[in-house]
């Protein structure tokens, strides 16, 4: 009698257990890597935290990779290369045409985001925001983090002390600046300037911006491109370039130049009065260094030529995405997806708290938060603005419009024979591998 109740029983207790078993999911952990930008960083914290209890299976390794992109860029690209990369990262977009030709990326899993097909999930971001994170092949590979783009910011103080207006008299066009650049410059008895009115970002170690991202905007705006219409040849020997280059040139020799203080730690100190940078500029480095200069910031759009302007545009446009390792394995993949659908879910946020726009339509039509955000004048600013050019072995392009700079400001050298030295190096560049 006894075992005629005990077996079935058993036989339920093995069919609960082995349903149990089949259902648990295996633990797993992602490696997570990210560039070094506090503000961002505290919040992906937050993210993760939840994230981790709402998957208790999933537990995420964050990393923050060193504050020099290019150095943090090359870390990632060897890791990736060696095998040991990590799961899911978040790099400049510019890695883009690298990363999907080596196929260590795989596209996005829109899925993933919510989405039952690619187009719905492309049509969910600003238009013409995820073309910097878009292969040759037409798919997108990687979530934006980060869009971004420069604007001139303005010392109002400054321009109070000087008899100007911060917003009537903001400069529209490169030669305003040159224009305005005597009432805001001042010089001590030595003749040594103590006061910028307006400076540029020149290669350097301590330049916090982009050099060519202005430079290569400048050019753009008069007609010139980083390579001819089929990428067979460089195109800096265009007229757009040299006028540009000789621009800096003539400005930096009378008003500011290479051997000053970085431009923009100088803007910090309340030294410059305008400077060209991005909305992430505004807390990281004057609300967290100078507060007492925040009230006095105004920011007008990055300025345009007066003259024979061919592309009515701002500056290139820069970028951050979250990429998943083609190397991972399926469940790893997935489970990168899911943390990056999670980092992806509070655009408000990070706008609100970090200036950085991720480039969802349901923030740009938040018109409450457009018109309380210090964003939104970059945003508008970013129509008809493309993403810095890219090629697949253009890691060497940075240096090879630094160098061009250099030759001219550091060692007299012509522009035009200095642009012509760094065209033959990008048509090298761009040749097939013999």
């Amino acid at each position: 009698m006894r075992k005629s109740w005990l077996l079935p029983l058993l036989a339920v207790l093995c069919l609960a257990l082995s349903i149990t078993a089949a259902g648990a999911q295996e633990p797993i952990t992602i490696q997570f890597w990210s560039h070094d930008y506090p503000p961002r960083e505290a919040i992906d914290r937050d993210i993760i935290a939840q994230f981790e209890q709402d998957n208790p299976n999933i537990k995420v390794e964050y990393t923050i990779g060193p504050g020099d992109d290019d150095l943090y860029r090359d870390q990632l690209l060897t890791a990736l290369a060696a095998g040991e990369g990590p799961d899911l990262f978040n790099v400049l977009a510019r890695s883009v045409a690298e990363l999907v030709s080596s196929g260590a990326v795989v596209p996005v899993d829109y899925q993933a985001f919510g989405f039952d097909s690619e187009q719905a999930f492309m049509d969910s971001y600003l238009e013409g925001t995820l073309e910097g994170f878009t292969g040759d092949d037409g798919k997108v590979y990687a979530v934006p983090t980060e869009v971004g783009n420069y604007a001139l910011f303005i010392n109002g103080k400054l321009f109070e002390e000087a008899g100007l207006d911060p917003v009537e008299d903001a400069p529209k066009t490169w030669e305003d600046i040159m224009e305005l650049a005597p009432k805001l410059t001042k010089k001590d008895a030595s003749g040594n300037i103590v006061q910028r009115a307006f400076d540029f970002t020149y290669p350097g170690p301590d330049a916090l911006m982009s050099p060519r991202l202005t430079y290569g905007a400048m050019a753009y705006q008069l007609g010139g491109e980083y390579f001819n219409e089929d990428k067979t040849a460089g195109g800096l020997d265009h007229e757009g370039w040299v006028r540009t280059l000789t621009f800096i040139r003539d400005y930096a020799a009378e008003f500011g130049g290479p051997s000053l203080t970085p431009v923009a730690a100088s803007f910090v100190e309340g030294n410059t009065a305008m400077v060209i940078s991005g909305a992430w500029y505004m807390p990281q480095e004057i609300e967290g260094k100078n507060p007492d200069l925040a009230p006095f910031i105004h920011v007008a759009p990055f300025p345009r030529w007066r003259e024979d302007m061919v592309n009515d545009a701002g500056s290139y446009l820069f970028g951050y995405g979250l990429y998943v390792n083609s190397q991972s394995s399926p469940e790893e993949q997935a489970a990168a997806w899911k943390l990056a659908a999670a980092l992806s879910s509070q655009p408000e946020r990070y706008l609100t708290e970090a200036l950085l726009l991720q480039p969802r339509t349901s923030v740009v039509e938040n018109q409450e938060l457009m018109d309380s955000s210090f964003a939104a004048l970059f945003i508008a600013d970013m129509q008809g603005s493309p993403f810095t050019p890219v090629i697949a072995n253009g890691g060497e392009l940075p240096g090879i419009l630094n160098r061009s700079m250099e030759r001219t400001l550091l060692e007299g050298m012509d522009p035009a024979e200095s642009l012509k030295i760094a065209n033959d190096e990008i048509t090298a560049l761009l040749q097939p591998p013999s």
